[in-house]
């Protein structure tokens, strides 16, 4: 058996870390890392550091940025979809937390579920899904089948329940 230095909790031997504690137990065996050069690090953002996997990129295999003008009031957010956004109202009582909250556009009032889409890249576009909200969803008028993606393309008009939502797509 062996204790940990830091809180004396017992554990077997050649545990790596501490259980209680998170501590490092095999104090003889010195891991280190070397510390790299100010030379040798390629820095993202300078100039000349672009590697040949940034300059490889084509048209839409690259980050792309989701702008959404939503309610009567034009509220206008902007978010990157490198993974999927999820739309609808926050409820932390339910420990749901959407993304792109839609309470401040009364989207209660508006028929908006908790947990109502999700917009995603797939590819080189973007999909939106309904996750089986109440109210559906509506692209151009036309309304989703629950959990089967549609594609969503720049200047597309959502409705969620009856909120109205402007979508523009572009790269970052």
């Amino acid at each position: 058996m062996i204790k940990c230095p830091y809180c004396q909790t017992p554990h077997v031997e050649n545990t790596l870390f501490c259980s209680e504690c998170g501590n490092y137990l095999l104090q003889g065996d010195a891991r280190t890392t070397d510390p790299l050069g100010f030379n040798e690090v390629n820095w993202k953002g300078e100039p000349g550091s672009e590697t040949e996997a940034d300059q490889s990129l084509e048209p839409g295999t690259g980050p792309m940025t989701l702008r959404l003008i939503i309610g009567e009031h034009q509220r206008e957010v902007q978010v990157v979809l490198n993974k999927v956004i999820h739309l609808g109202r926050l409820d932390p009582a339910s420990n749901i937390f959407p993304e792109v909250d839609l309470s401040p556009d009364g989207s209660q009032a508006q028929g908006v579920s908790r947990r109502h889409v999700g917009i995603f890249k797939q590819g080189a576009g973007v999909m939106i899904e309904d996750l089986g909200s109440s109210n559906g969803t509506f692209v151009n008028g036309k309304r989703l089948d629950p959990y089967f993606p549609e594609p969503l393309k720049h200047g597309d008009l959502l409705q969620l329940g009856r909120l109205l939502i402007k979508v523009g797509l572009g790269e970052q």
